[in-house]
C-alpha cells in the first residue's frame, strides 16, 4: 500500500514537471514540496529575513515596478507583521501603489499603517499624502444624473477627510479636512451634514484660519438647504439670522460686502412669501386682510422690490374701502 502511495506521488509530480517544462520558462521555474503539497516558486517565496524581504522589494520600488512592489512589500507585512521594519513595508506598499495611480488602495495601505502601527515615523507624511489623495477624489469629475452630481468619488473623499480628522485632531490637516468634508457634502446636496461639519469647525478649531470662510459657507450652505424644497421657511429665517451676524463681526470686508448681498436677497425673498399672502386675500376681496399684509412687507422689509409694490396695492385697496 505504502509502494503504491509512492507510485502515485512520483506520477504526480512527474506530469507536473512535465507539464512545467513544457510551458514554462527558464525564468519562472517552481520547486515541488511533498510537505505542503504545493508547488512553490522560489521566485515568489518570502525572503529568509524581513531586512532581506524590504531590501527585495525596494529594489523593484527603485526600479519603478511598482506592482511587483507593492506585492513583495505586502508579503513582508504578511509575514514578518510584528518586524520593526514591517511599518516601513506598509507605508511603502501605499507609496507603490500611489504610484500606479491607485489612489484608494494608497489611502488604504498609507490607513493600516497607522491602524497596525499607530507609532510609526511617517504619521505626518501619511496624513499628507491622504489629504492630497482625498482632494484627488475631491476634484475629479463625476458624471451627473439628473443634474445630480454621482457621489463615489466624493464619498471616497468624505471617508478618507473623516480619517485625518480622527488620526491626528488637532493637526496641521485637521481644519482643512473639516473645511473639505462640509463641501462634499454640500455637493451631494447633503445639507444637514454640511451644515454639522462646519458648525464643528467653527466650534473645534476657533484658531483656524478657514474660520471666516467657515462662517460665510455655513450661512451659505443654510440659504441653499432654504431653496430646497424639502426644507422649511425657518431654513430662510436661520440663513438670514447668520448672514446677518456674519456681516456684523467678519473683519474681512470682501465677506462682509457678499454677506451683504445675500442678506439683501434673503429679504426679498421673506418679502415676497408675505407679498402672495396679501395678493391671495386680495383675490378674495377681503381687502382689509391683505392690507395688514401690504403693511408687514413695508414696516418688515421697506428696502425690498416687494415693498414698493405693497405701497401701490395698498393706495388702491384703501380707495376700495
Amino acid at each position: 500500500m505504502k509502494n503504491k502511495r509512492v507510485f502515485s506521488s512520483l506520477i504526480t509530480f512527474s506530469i507536473f514537471s512535465f507539464f512545467l517544462l513544457c510551458h514554462g520558462n527558464s525564468s519562472a521555474f517552481w520547486v515541488w514540496t511533498p510537505g505542503s503539497k504545493n508547488a512553490v516558486n522560489p521566485k515568489f517565496a518570502v525572503k529568509d529575513t524581513p531586512e532581506d524581504q524590504f531590501e527585495w522589494a525596494m529594489r523593484f520600488f527603485n526600479n519603478h515596478e511598482y506592482k511587483r512592489a507593492a506585492e513583495e512589500f505586502l508579503r513582508l507585512t504578511e509575514h514578518y507583521r510584528d518586524s520593526d521594519i514591517a511599518p516601513e513595508a506598509q507605508y511603502f506598499a501605499g507609496r507603490s501603489y500611489e504610484e500606479l495611480g491607485k489612489y484608494y488602495f494608497a489611502y488604504q495601505n498609507y490607513q493600516k499603517t497607522v491602524d497596525n502601527y499607530p507609532y510609526t515615523r511617517r504619521l505626518e507624511e501619511i496624513i499628507e499624502r491622504e489629504f492630497n489623495i482625498a482632494l484627488i477624489f475631491q476634484n475629479k469629475e463625476e458624471p451627473r444624473l439628473m443634474d445630480l452630481e454621482l457621489n463615489v468619488s466624493l464619498d471616497k473623499a468624505i471617508e478618507i477627510y473623516k480619517k485625518i480628522v480622527a488620526n491626528s485632531s488637532f493637526g496641521e490637516y485637521a481644519d482643512k479636512s473639516l473645511f473639505n468634508m462640509a463641501v462634499c457634502y454640500r455637493r451631494l446636496q447633503k445639507y444637514k451634514e454640511s451644515i454639522d461639519v462646519y458648525e464643528t469647525l467653527i466650534t473645534d478649531y476657533p484658531s483656524s484660519p478657514l474660520l471666516q470662510e467657515a462662517k460665510y459657507e455655513l450661512a451659505s450652505t443654510t440659504y441653499e438647504a432654504a431653496l430646497d424644497p424639502e426644507y422649511d421657511q425657518e431654513s430662510t429665517d436661520e440663513a438670514l439670522e447668520k448672514f446677518e451676524r456674519i456681516s456684523r463681526t467678519t473683519p474681512v470686508p470682501a465677506i462682509a460686502k457678499e454677506a451683504d448681498k445675500v442678506i439683501n436677497e434673503l429679504k426679498n425673498r421673506k418679502a415676497d412669501s408675505i407679498l402672495k399672502i396679501a395678493g391671495f386675500y386680495e383675490k378674495q376681496k377681503k381687502y382689509p386682510s391683505a392690507v395688514i399684509y401690504y403693511k408687514e412687507v413695508i414696516k418688515k422689509y421697506p428696502d425690498t422690490r416687494a415693498a414698493v409694490m405693497a405701497e401701490e396695492k395698498i393706495s388702491v385697496l384703501e380707495k376700495k374701502d
